[in-house]
């Protein structure tokens, strides 16, 4: 046990020498998510806000009817009269193309149904933004020569309203849309900010060492091999220990101060306790099989290739349960690696601790631990591995 704690202090001392170590592990979270996250918000809110303020729209059709003197009278629409009006809105240099037939206001008068058409463009945000207002622009204008034509016949016109729909949320908290988003991600990025500052380290740790010619030196004194595979997958397993809990308690601190603006955050704290205990499992396996790569690796290029080739399937999976509702996972997702950590710390966000799930993941990834540590340490205890050339 003291030759554990011995090559734990040394490769621990090692690691946090490098100013690199602190900065991706600790500072450049601290600085990165509140940004990206502030930048998130501020696109959006800066999006909608420059639709409030001014679209710039092509009008097609008669210019004497009423539905171009209702747009033409309106403070926040620019009316494009220059032509090329698809290729314009291609570009984003307008918004919308409202296409209005030249007998629109005949067709009203007599009664008949005509056809507006709003063309926008459905990969730009800010079409889409401004075709929803003026669509409601327009309905309302709908509703006023209904309840007109309902009132010259003499009828209320509550009558074409039998019942309203009020739609209400079991949550009672009003949310801030964007800081909700940012929440639904962590699942996905825990996982990759666990592994991501890792890989260099976990390369270093062995490969590295073979290269500097400390390493064979290390396995000739007295300490175990044991002591010194567990001394350093307990470090690099702390270093991913560290960069998640900064890296959340960032993401939750720049979330809380997000929906401080509007609503207050719901999720339940048992739901942190789940994702903490699934985290941990999830860090243990990949560092071992870090350290498998590492102790496999000739050189430190060779094992940084060989864990980017890690990392690369890890993160896929991490994406895959990314647009799926919380509440309607099926159950093959639960027995598929990273997977099934990524859905389960989902379900505990949204309020479900269904203990067949938990149990079923971490007896899971009770598996992937032993499977990868005994992998490691058959890779660490292999003379032809170790010291291949």
């Amino acid at each position: 046990m003291n030759n554990f704690w011995v090559i734990l202090k040394k490769e621990l001392k090692d690691i946090f020498r490098d100013r690199k170590t602190l900065i991706f592990t600790i500072l450049l979270p601290v600085i990165i998510y509140p940004a990206m996250f502030k930048i998130l918000d501020v696109t959006m809110k800066d999006t909608v806000s420059s639709v409030e303020k001014n679209v710039t729209l092509a009008y097609k059709g008669d210019k004497e009817s009423s539905l171009y003197k209702i747009i033409d009278g309106m403070d926040n629409i620019t009316i494009d009269e220059s032509g090329n009006e698809e290729d314009k809105l291609k570009k984003g240099d307008i918004s919308l193309i409202i296409d209005v037939p030249k007998d629109f206001d005949n067709q009203v008068v007599n009664e008949k149904k005509s056809d507006v058409k709003i063309i926008y463009d459905d990969d730009s945000n800010k079409s889409k933004i401004a075709s929803s207002m003026i669509r409601e622009v327009f309905n309302e204008y709908s509703k006023n020569i209904v309840n007109t034509r309902l009132q010259q016949k003499g009828i209320d016109s509550e009558i074409l309203t039998p019942f309203e729909i009020k739609e209400e949320t079991l949550s009672k908290q009003e949310q801030n849309a964007m800081a909700y988003a940012i929440l639904s991600m962590l699942p996905t990025l825990i996982i990759i900010l666990m592994i991501s500052p890792t890989v260099g380290i976990a390369a270093d740790l062995v490969a590295g060492e073979k290269e500097r010619g400390t390493f064979e030196p290390l396995l000739s004194t007295s300490v175990g091999r044991t002591s010194i595979f567990w001394g350093k997958l307990i470090a690099i397993a702390s270093i991913a220990l560290i960069t998640l809990i900064t890296s959340l308690a960032t993401m939750i601190g720049t979330t809380i101060y997000m929906f401080s603006s509007g609503g207050k955050m719901t999720i339940p704290i048992g739901a942190f306790g789940v994702i903490g205990i699934v985290a941990i499992f999830v860090l243990i396996a990949l560092s071992s099989l870090e350290i498998a790569i590492s102790i496999f690796a000739r050189s430190m290029k060779e094992a940084n290739t060989y864990l980017g080739g890690l990392l690369l399937p890890v993160m896929i999976l991490t994406y895959i349960p990314f647009m799926m509702d919380a509440k309607s996972i099926g159950f093959v997702f639960f027995n598929i690696p990273i997977v099934n950590s990524v859905v389960v710390m989902k379900e505990a966000m949204a309020g479900i601790f269904d203990p067949m799930h938990i149990g079923l993941v971490l007896g899971w990834h009770v598996i992937y631990i032993i499977a990868a540590v005994l992998f490691a340490k058959y890779m660490f205890s292999k003379e032809e591995v170790v010291f291949r050339s």
